[in-house]
């Protein structure tokens, strides 16, 4: 019983605080840019962005266990694009620790839908925010990189090389932008190639636009020409493609609202029922009548036919 109230305790505070997150995340997270920015106007050498780190976990026996894996080396990947801190064995507790917290809870559920449902958030939770996250922080550097590249063809028209340019978009520019040109920077200053820190940058962030500027740079490096004047062709082409990115949206918004709605809609309805009439699911749920087969069947028609759904509304360019 007392793992039982501890367990409802924790999660009821996890939720409070998820939420809080998410409703105030873009201001907590301004928050802290401008509280860095004034501990260390004159920051030094970002070495912990530069040293090469492939540890798995800070446990030395979890990073042997999980050191030279391929999904572990994907996980790795992911969690850069993130732009998150956590190491993967640090992510794979986080997980564990999620879906353990699900399954207790689902114990305490009263119908085979409940459980279903605690269970499969607890475990692909943390992947979901994972990827969330991912394309939080795609879309914020995809809308900095215009004005950028602005920027930066602006430093090497007044006379700047492109790898001192870059040092401005890294002390002006806030994150993530600022911190990858940071530290390229920083990467390029200490020995490394500039090819090699490009390539780097380019699959850190996994940017179609920030792919054409990789290119567009390393051609001008080996066939020369005017970057200054290619880097402006960019900047405009990448603002269309934006602009474009916006109308396309507009126009999916109501089709990606019919997918939710329709999708939310048979969840709303269970426990509508299941409040005014809490027994009328009981001959549904009961063992041997094959309702909780048909449940869960239902429940993955609704998943799969959400992201069918999502899948003709998404239109990529």
């Amino acid at each position: 019983m007392i793992f039982l109230l501890a367990s409802v305790f924790l999660a009821t505070l996890a939720l409070v605080v998820g939420i809080y997150v998410l409703v105030n995340g873009e201001s907590l997270e301004a928050a802290d840019t401008a509280r860095a920015r004034l501990r260390a106007p004159e920051s030094p050498l970002k070495t912990w962005a530069l040293l090469k780190d492939e540890r798995s976990s800070d446990v030395p026996f979890l990073n042997r266990l999980l050191s030279g894996r391929n999904w572990v080396e994907t996980l790795r990947v992911q969690l850069e694009r993130a732009g998150t801190d956590l190491r993967p064995a640090t992510f794979v507790m986080v997980v564990a620790t999620c879906g353990v917290a699900g399954m207790a809870l689902s114990l305490m559920a009263t119908s085979g839908l409940t459980t279903l449902t605690f269970t499969v958030l607890g475990w692909l939770g943390p992947i979901f925010w994972l990827r969330w996250r991912h394309a939080r922080r795609l879309r914020e550097f995809e809308e900095q990189l215009p004005d950028a590249i602005d920027m930066l063809v602006s430093a090497m028209r007044a006379g700047y090389s492109f790898q001192a340019a870059t040092q401005f978009l890294g002390e002006e520019i806030i994150a993530p932008l600022g911190l990858e040109f940071s530290r390229f920077y920083d990467e390029q200053r200490l020995g490394i190639d500039v090819r090699t820190a490009l390539i780097g940058m380019q699959t850190r962030v996994d940017s179609l636009d920030l792919k054409m500027f990789v290119t567009a740079v390393l051609i001008q490096r080996e066939t020369g020409g005017n970057l200054g004047e290619v880097l402006q062709s960019l900047a405009d082409l990448v603002r269309q493609r934006l602009s474009m990115k916006s109308q396309i949206q507009t126009l999916i918004a109501e089709p990606k609202l019919s997918a939710r709605f329709l999708a939310v809609l048979p969840i709303i309805v269970f426990l509508a029922i299941s409040i005014m009439n809490p027994h009328f699911f009981d001959p549904m749920t009961a063992a041997g009548s094959g309702g909780r087969v048909a449940l869960i069947g239902a429940a993955i028609s609704v998943v799969v036919g959400y992201m069918i759904m999502m899948k003709i509304a998404d239109v990529d360019i």
